[in-house]
């Protein structure tokens, strides 16, 4: 039947049986458990390779993923499928710590803290060399600007730099790309390089290249696929991080208003350094790493030092595939991620201090959705007031 369903060829009947079967287990931590074991006693080929995580997925995805519920029930079942990926194979849990809740809470208000996120505009905005505006929700496809020769399309979520690779004289002619909450859009540079950029984000970068250097500058996320060119590096600048890169395809999250920068190598080498500053003379010193594939480098606000570690690197880059990734992370990071793509503030009350939440989840169409699929976890409550999201246990 698993087979069957895979190949997309299970009959009317398997499929209400498959069906109803993952409805059973909705509640139970143990439903990837009992994927494990259907898949362990049916025959799966090289050519249709199958794991309960892949399957899960595909299942609680399917356009007539309904238990047959009565009618009042029905439209409760898609958020809670999309709940319960919060418990499956990927190694996902929820865990609580255990806090003074007198040091959480002040003089015993209920309310303990609250989540705004910054962003630097509320419309998409491609700005020119010469400091032009380009709204790119009212923009028309196709081209939108030439700048120093290089010609500027659109076709609705790319931007596509084409002309001639190297800056000939010494002025150099920048844009600057800033995306909203809840928004991401993909510049492909005239080297060929690709770059996607998430919500609330900016990248500032040529139309053209300096013949000895690719410069980019980055607030926000990004992640980037760099063209490999020999003698031509690319740097990428944070506020806190100098990335220099040969070619490669990595993860950049530098948002302002997080503590920690980090990047991510998916492929290739990149080397990071961090600059502080150490006179009135702008003078720095610095440290440096290269980083292996799989590897992240963290560096807090205000400290020299950077922090290499083993991660996950489809987590880092679940963004681009509009999902949410949390893993061990505080409910107050949790609702920063929520915060940055709906544009919603966010108010905790008391008892969620020191709840971590780890797992995927989709970036569903509206709040309501995804705030109703946490909440099926059992982990929070929360309601809704005059726009705002309060979070409760």
């Amino acid at each position: 039947m698993l087979i069957d369903y895979s190949a997309g060829t299970i009959s009317e009947t398997d499929l209400e049986i498959l069906l109803d079967h993952v409805a059973a287990y909705q509640q139970h931590t143990d439903l990837d458990v009992l994927l494990d074991e259907l898949l362990e006693e049916t025959i799966v080929t090289n050519e249709l390779p199958v794991d309960a995580d892949t399957l899960y997925r595909r299942i609680i995805n399917h356009q007539r993923f309904d238990p047959k519920l009565p009618t009042y029930k029905k439209h409760q079942y898609w958020w809670y499928a999309a709940a319960v990926i919060l418990f499956l194979t990927v190694g996902v849990f929820v865990r609580h710590v255990v806090i003074n809740e007198s040091d959480a809470v002040n003089n015993g208000q209920s309310q303990l803290t609250r989540t705004v996120t910054s962003t630097p505009t509320d419309k998409p905005i491609l700005r020119l060399a010469d400091g032009r505006m380009i709204n790119l929700d009212t923009a028309n496809n196709g081209m939108l600007a030439v700048e120093g020769g290089t010609q500027i399309t659109f076709d609705g979520r790319s931007l596509h730099y084409e002309g001639e690779l190297v800056n000939a004289d010494s002025e150099v002619i920048k844009n600057t790309i800033i995306t909203p909450k809840g928004r991401q859009y993909q510049l492909v540079l005239p080297d060929g390089s690709k770059i996607w950029l998430n919500a609330a984000s900016s990248l500032t970068y040529p139309v053209k290249f300096k013949k000895d250097i690719r410069e980019v500058e980055i607030t926000g996320e990004a992640y980037f696929e760099v063209e490999r060119a020999q003698d031509w590096p690319f740097i990428v600048k944070t506020a806190s991080q100098h990335i220099e890169v040969l070619g490669t395809y990595f993860n950049v999250s530098a948002y302002d208003d997080d503590l920690n920068t980090k990047t991510t190598l998916v492929k290739g080498s990149v080397k990071v350094s961090t600059m502080e500053s150490i006179d009135a003379t702008k003078q720095a010193s610095s440290r440096s790493t290269v980083l292996r594939p799989g590897q992240q480098a963290v560096t807090a606000k205000g400290k020299s030092t950077i922090d290499v570690g083993m991660i996950d690197t489809e987590e880092a880059v679940s963004w681009k595939e509009n999902l949410f990734v949390f893993n061990n992370e505080e409910i107050s990071e949790v609702m920063k991620k929520v915060s940055r793509w709906y544009d919603v503030e966010i108010v905790y009350l008391e008892g969620m201090a020191g709840k971590r939440i780890g797992g995927s989840i989709p970036r569903f169409e509206q709040l309501d959705q995804l705030m109703d699929a946490l909440q099926a976890t059992g982990l929070l409550h929360y309601k809704m007031e005059g726009g705002v999201v309060v979070v409760m246990k």
